[in-house]
């Protein structure tokens, strides 16, 4: 079955129905057809757009990228395949040691999972060991998966399915301002197993300010509790450096990453943290956490590519040319538009720009998918902002790209500023 329409019907019928719709109600009708690099086309291949949602970050690296491909062909040449669960394997231990390697010297364990909601379900499951609690507190916008401890730490109402199920609400608290440390000080109690929110502000992509994690992580060690960061969408090269929060020069008791850690061929995700937290608690039980597929052969050889491309050397001054040319050529959209931009932020290869209204952000984003780019998506929730994570071994240019089509969508929408 190769019609568009077809497809969207049967979403509609009998698959996820509020994605058939999203696309009808967009007017886009976009049904993903090849793909290469940092472009997607659709199914006839009559409309290319760039990438620059990258599935919140699972194609950082682009789509089929050689190398990743190249390390999947030879684990399958090789004789490799999803795994026997149960018996030791040495890709599994070298995806291991390299997010060792990668990592903060303090955080040399980790475990693999199939993706990051899995990762977070069981940071959460450590944190309940470790302190004996059972309550979380999170970002009320933040995002940590639709699973279990995962899905009750999610609290956005468009994204989160915590009332939709019926889920246990008991153990969540909430922050809504995010960079408010004085917000989260308020929630952090003797109750508290842990604190778990990513290193921006999901909705607005707005990094944290400096400081703010280290005050987290300093606030958990005074009152008991733990600190995760989730680090699925910023983590593995994304903003430049392995992790985002490492710019903070704190080191938090877990780190959960996934999305780029499957170089966008084969689902891994992983939980990264101590010596001490992984033997508490996966050395003292004997199925402490155990998975048919989690961690297998063929996602450790991909997750090892990833890891070999972006702590290669370079890789952090890539990414940094790339923001460079987004904060140059979204300056001077905001000079050229005043009327419709307004400021945003840019974080390594993460970028946004804000808009003078939602619904304008909406016009935006629909004209430029016409004009051939794929945003990541428009803030619901806080100051209107369209949001790009686009493919970063692109280099540059995808700036100029992005950067080109907004001042094409803006001259439509807008009066130009002499």
């Amino acid at each position: 079955m190769d019609d568009t329409g077809a497809i969207l019907a049967g979403y509609e019928d009998r698959a996820w129905r509020a994605a058939a719709q999203a696309q009808r109600e967009g007017g886009t009708n976009f049904v993903a057809g090849r793909r290469q690099g940092p472009y997607v086309w659709n199914l006839d291949g009559s409309h290319r757009v760039l990438d620059a949602t990258c599935s919140g970050g699972v194609h950082t690296l682009g789509h089929r990228n050689p190398t990743i491909l190249a390390a999947m062909r030879d684990a399958l040449d090789r004789g490799l395949d999803g795994g026997l669960w149960m018996l030791p394997n040495a890709e599994t231990l070298g995806l291991q040691d390299a997010l060792a390697a990668a990592s903060p010297a303090a955080l040399c364990r980790s475990v693999i999972t199939l993706s990051a909601s899995q990762a977070a379900d069981l940071a959460l499951s450590f944190a309940f060991r470790l302190t004996g609690r059972h309550g979380i507190v999170a970002f009320r916008q933040g995002y940590h998966g639709n699973t279990g401890f995962s899905a009750m730490a999610t609290g956005g109402e468009s994204e989160g399915i915590r009332a939709h199920y019926n889920l246990p609400d008991g153990a969540s608290r909430f922050f809504d301002t995010y960079g408010d440390l004085a917000s989260i000080e308020a929630l952090v109690d003797g109750t508290t197993a842990a604190v778990i929110l990513e290193p921006m502000d999901y909705e607005t992509f707005t990094p944290a300010p400096p400081g703010y994690l280290a005050g987290i992580a300093a606030l958990c060690r005074a009152r008991g509790a733990r600190l995760i960061i989730d680090e699925t969408r910023t983590g593995i090269g994304r903003t430049g450096p392995f992790w985002m929060c490492a710019k903070d020069g704190f080191v938090p008791d877990m780190i959960v990453c996934g999305k780029g850690l499957s170089g966008g061929l084969y689902p891994v995700a992983a939980l990264v943290t101590t010596r001490e937290i992984h033997e508490a608690c996966i050395n003292t039980h004997a199925y402490a956490y155990t998975s048919s597929l989690g961690g297998n052969e063929l996602a450790s050889a991909v997750g090892r590519a990833v890891l070999g491309i972006v702590t290669a050397p370079g890789w952090q001054e890539r990414v940094a040319a790339i923001a460079a040319r987004f904060e140059a050529r979204f300056t001077a959209l905001r000079q050229r538009h005043q009327s419709v931009f307004g400021v945003g932020s840019v974080q390594g290869g993460i970028a946004t720009i804000g808009v003078v209204d939602r619904p304008t952000s909406q016009r935006l984003a629909r004209r430029l998918f016409d004009l051939g780019v794929l945003v990541h998506s428009v803030s619901v929730a806080g100051p209107p902002m369209v949001k790009f994570m686009p493919v970063l071994t692109a280099g540059p240019s995808v700036a100029d790209e992005i950067s080109d089509a907004l001042d094409q969508a803006a001259s439509e929408i807008g009066a130009v500023t002499p």
